[in-house]
């Protein structure tokens, strides 16, 4: 079952990304562009909420679960002034944290050696 998630998963991506690289040629109406953006940060928001769960850190948790919830919500939400700056902050601290947090598997296998 997993795997097959994962798959559907991997298809979306593919497809949304597809429709973004098309976009610059082919020019989408703004109807098209809206559900290509609110699939992208739909996915994204998906990917981090399933993220949230990996991590043995609680505030690690937390601020994947936060910011992918954020970057679901703000398909529904209207707009305001700092929609824009929060859903970046959302896109970016996680892939920040990923990249510059320990790998703890690594530590682990040090310490046993």
């Amino acid at each position: 079952m997993k795997k097959i998630l994962q798959k559907i998963f991997l298809i979306l991506i593919g497809i949304v990304l597809i429709g973004k690289i098309s976009n610059w040629f082919l020019n989408y109406n703004d109807e098209t562009n809206q559900i290509l953006n609110a699939g992208m940060f739909t996915l994204i928001g998906i990917a981090y909420l399933v993220g949230g769960f990996v991590w043995d850190n609680k505030l690690i948790n937390i601020i994947f679960l936060v910011c992918g919830i954020y970057l679901i919500a703000m398909n529904i939400i209207g707009d305001f002034g700092l929609k824009s700056i929060i859903g970046i902050v959302c896109i970016l601290t996680p892939m920040l944290i990923a990249r510059f947090s320990p790998e703890e598997t690594d530590e682990k296998e040090l310490a046993e050696n």
